[in-house]
């Protein structure tokens, strides 16, 4: 070879370097015998060249008559040529096979027309997606050539392009929706207060600060449907150096008199109590200031209150200017000043509502529910209920909105909530290949929109027991990353301790409706102030958005069950495409959160049982504090470690010896 030749080459010259070193006699003979060698290598070089050049001529001129063989092909000695000359070489004539399109077989079609067929049928911005999918085929032969593994398929090794997937809101066909009528909904009887029952509360008022050297005046009353708010003007007191005296008769300064100083606010503020008993109310909330204007706000109850429907707020004209807008239009109820409140849940961007037993909470879950039915339809905005008590949100079962039948039981709601966390990543990889930030941007420039996702949880304290640690992980993954996504949560509790309402929820769950609780603590521990253990129950709140410093009251929106009734038939009715729905992850289909399936009970016994091996006593307390769940839960845990003979039999008040 070349190489060798030129090794050779080298040692001649280093042997004539050393022969040049010796003398001039040796140098002489020496470079005769390199001469004649050099030229003996030439002769052979081109002798060997001119038959090397034509066995390759001969080879070349055979490949261009017959082709490469069919064993050169199978072999990998082709190495000159394209993917052409496989297909079209006479071996493989009669087993050529097209690369398949989903869902049938046709030898006949072209690979460009499988491009065009795509984008004809695939939205623009969904068709970049690419993943593995299955590729149904006719043929049981042909079948058995597809490779399952790998983003390609390979059919008798040829190489097949991924086919685009449709995310599931792409499998929808189109369908004009309808909206259910507003007639459906029930009209609110009239009530209201009398001008001169506020004239007379208003004089109380006056007088009753008067009476304890407090100078004020009622500067404006704004009626409510459940209280009415009496806007109180600090008056002007006698300065310290202040000696002038009014004369008899003269009318009374309204300025700063004589020295006098405005009257503090704490002033009006400690006379809660006697403004109390003069109004013979059982309970008022102050409000100093009022959010846009210089006044003290004292809230009072009103002797007949005005009742509040669903049908009231959606026919305000706050709420028709207000839908068209936004995205997730919930009407809440009416504010203590007679407006309609209205909320985007887009903006919110989520919810947690917490509230004694009875004070209106499950009908407030109830209100949000039908409000998102009456004016979106299920292309817009798909819902998941999960409602351990089983009574509240299982009469929505059968609406087309829904992602998911309403989930009753513990262990599925957190299935639920893992598949939600799967469907958030998987809505995260359509944003991010469509080349957008969130679901706005998205649905601004697809052909079939991005569904808006509302998850609703109507009691958090029965989750929080049977998995405390676990939902607590998964709420707060959906909370902190689902927004742009288009995920929003609401979840309700009953009891508002720091156990149920964590300090991780409540950082995730910026915006927070309380109704009626039975302490400050409570209070503070929803709202992070006190003053919802002062409200009148039956739907009377206080919601704390997002975007404000102040919780505002509002009396929300009563619905009755015949009224969510014909709500759910109206959907019920409408015979549209079926949608696609979402399914729990259950313990076998995820062993790395659940255990490794060995065992059928709690899903938590092998931690358990670790626990135990570590010890050499175990008692229920410690189950309770290690794995962040309840007592029932870890008195059963301890009973199937019996069951399985890794503790013995306890003595009562004793921890159990690990066996």
């Amino acid at each position: 070879t070349g190489e060798q030749a030129l090794a050779f080459v080298r040692v001649i010259v280093l042997v004539g370097i050393a022969a040049a070193a010796a003398g001039p006699t040796y140098a002489a003979k020496t470079f005769h015998l390199i001469g004649t060698g050099l030229l003996a290598i030439g002769v052979l070089l081109i002798a060997a060249g001119v038959g090397l050049g034509s066995r390759i001529s001969a080879w070349r001129a055979s490949r261009a008559t017959s082709g490469p063989t069919a064993e050169e092909l199978m072999n990998g000695a082709a190495s000159i040529g394209t993917e052409a000359d496989l297909l079209e070489h006479p071996s493989f004539a009669t087993d050529a096979i097209e690369p398949p399109l989903a869902g049938t077989v046709n030898p006949e079609l072209d690979i460009t027309e499988i491009d065009v067929l795509a984008e004809t049928q695939v939205d623009p911005v969904a068709r970049t997606i690419v993943a593995d999918v299955e590729v149904p085929v006719e043929d049981d032969d042909l079948a058995d050539t597809l490779d399952p593994e790998g983003d390609e398929s390979l059919i008798e090794g040829v190489p097949v392009p991924a086919v685009p997937v449709l995310p599931p809101f792409l499998h929808v066909p189109p369908f004009a929706w309808p909206l259910p009528d507003v007639g459906m909904l029930k009209v609110a009887p009239e009530g209201g207060v009398p001008e001169s029952e506020l004239d007379a509360t208003s004089e109380l008022i006056v007088e009753t600060l008067a009476d304890h050297g407090i100078e004020v005046s009622v500067g404006d009353v704004r009626v409510g449907p459940r209280v009415t708010m009496y806007g109180i003007v600090p008056g002007w007191g006698k300065g310290r150096g202040s000696k002038k005296l009014i004369e008899e008769g003269a009318p009374e300064p309204t300025t700063r008199a004589g020295g006098g100083k405005r009257v503090r606010v704490d002033n009006i503020l400690a006379r809660e109590k006697d403004l109390a008993l003069s109004l013979a109310s059982p309970s008022l909330r102050f409000e100093a200031p009022v959010p846009g204007a210089s006044l003290v706000g004292i809230e009072v109850p009103n002797s007949r209150p005005t009742p509040v429907t669903l049908r009231t707020v959606i026919e305000s004209e706050a709420y028709e200017k207000f839908i068209e807008d936004a995205p997730l239009p919930v009407p809440l109820g009416v504010g203590s000043g007679g407006e309609s409140v209205v909320i985007d849940l887009t903006r919110m961007p989520h919810l947690l509502v917490a509230g004694a037993t009875g004070s209106g909470k499950s009908v407030c879950m109830n209100t949000i529910a039908t409000g998102l039915l009456m004016n979106k339809t299920p292309e817009e905005v798909r819902i998941v209920m999960i409602d351990p008590k089983r009574v509240e949100l299982t009469p929505y079962t059968g609406v087309p909105h829904l992602y998911a039948p309403p989930v009753v039981e513990p262990d599925v709601a957190v299935g639920i909530l893992k598949a939600l966390v799967e469907e958030m990543s998987d809505r995260f990889k359509v944003l991010e290949s469509a080349g957008v930030r969130n679901i706005v941007a998205y649905n601004d420039q697809a052909v079939t929109k991005m569904p808006y996702l509302v998850v609703m949880v109507d009691e958090l304290a029965d989750l929080m027991l049977t998995s405390a640690s676990e939902v607590e992980r998964l709420l707060c993954r959906l909370a902190q990353l689902g927004r742009a996504t288009g995920i929003h949560l609401v979840v309700a509790t009953q009891r508002p301790s720091v156990d149920v309402v964590t300090g991780l929820i409540k950082a995730n769950f910026p915006s927070r409706i309380s109704f009626s609780v039975t302490s400050q603590i409570d209070s503070r521990t929803i709202i992070d102030g006190q003053g919802a253990e002062k409200l009148l129950g039956k739907g009377d709140m206080l919601f704390l958005p997002i975007d404000r410093p102040k919780p505002m009251r509002i009396q929300g929106a009563f619905l009755g069950d015949p009224e969510v009734s014909a709500v759910v038939d109206f959907w019920k009715g409408v015979d549209g495409p079926r949608l696609p729905s979402i399914e729990p992850i259950t313990a076998s289909a995820d062993t790395g959160d659940f255990g490794d399936g060995g065992h059928d009970g709690d899903s938590l016994f092998d931690r358990a049982s670790e626990m135990a091996g570590a010890h050499k006593t175990l008692s229920v307390s410690l189950l309770q504090r290690r794995l962040r769940i309840g007592y029932p839960r870890a008195a059963r845990l301890m009973d199937e470690l019996e069951e399985a003979g890794v503790v013995g039999i306890g003595e009562p008040g004793k921890p159990r010896p690990v066996l």
